[in-house]
């Protein structure tokens, strides 16, 4: 009788929960169209779209049956889908134009549905899917974070205000990406704090620069980058000299890189 219990029992993914995914992705594929194609310019449906987001995630990642948080320990899943929701969003209405932007609206929401699948995969370490979810998420962080760099450097409302928003912003991301660390608490909250505050000042740095919006971007992420791993290692206690000179030198080649590109390409 036991064996056909365990034998019955759902697993992980019921057929409930794919259903939960299908229509969080519906969700922000209407959010996301109207927000892109409604004229005048209404910011309020992709805000609301990402409030409606976070509610869906938050109720998905505590429905797995792994979950034995609080239910305010949900809430750092709750970032990499808000993010990457208004990340797509702001980058179509800045970057693209006429029929290309409601037709970008759908992959953008197919990434909104597999950021929440890969939130919800992620609350079992043990799961055979966390690494592969993982490396979804991270892959996903470091783009929600250009998109948004880019477009608060180049119609960022004042270099304070913009700072402002690049330090949350990263702040955020950097907690998506300190979870893989299995320190939440206080530790990660300050270091985040400090990563979200670096990438600020960075931003005010660049006032100082004749910068596009592509190439601070791809600064700002170089320097996320640099700052997430170093951070990353010092939590995980295995920062070494030979780690921190790699780091250093990936970010050096890479600002070089980027630099090189767009002033002589």
């Amino acid at each position: 009788m036991t064996l056909v219990r365990q034998a019955s029992a759902p697993g992980p993914a019921t057929a409930g929960v794919a259903a939960r995914f299908v229509l969080l992705t519906l969700v922000a594929g209407g959010g996301l169209f109207a927000f892109v194609t409604i004229r005048p310019h209404q910011p309020w449906i992709l805000w609301l779209t990402a409030a409606l987001i976070a509610l869906a995630v938050d109720g998905m990642v505590q429905a797995n049956p792994r979950w034995h948080g609080q239910w305010l320990s949900s809430v750092v899943y709750l970032f990499l889908p808000v993010v990457v929701l208004l990340a797509s969003g702001y980058f179509i209405d800045h970057a693209l134009h006429g029929y290309a932007r409601p037709a970008a609206a759908i992959p953008a929401a197919i990434a909104v549905g597999a950021v929440a699948f890969g939130e919800y995969h992620t609350v079992d370490f043990g799961s055979a899917l966390y690494g592969p979810m993982r490396l979804l998420l991270a892959i996903a962080t470091y783009l929600a974070a250009f998109a948004l760099y880019t477009v608060v450097y180049s119609e960022g409302p004042g270099v304070a205000t913009s700072a402002v928003i690049v330090g949350v912003a990263s702040l955020a991301l950097a907690m998506e990406l300190l979870r893989e660390s299995r320190m939440m608490g206080p530790s990660s909250l300050l270091a985040g704090l400090a990563i979200g505050l670096s990438i600020g000042e960075l931003r005010l740095a660049f006032y100082f620069f004749p910068l596009d919006g592509i190439l601070a971007g791809a600064l700002l992420i170089i320097g996320f980058y640099l700052a997430t791993g170093v951070v990353h290692h010092l939590l995980d206690h295995d920062l070494e000299l030979a780690t921190m000179a790699e780091y250093l030198i990936v970010a050096g080649v890479g600002a070089t890189a980027v630099i090189f590109t767009r002033a002589f390409v």
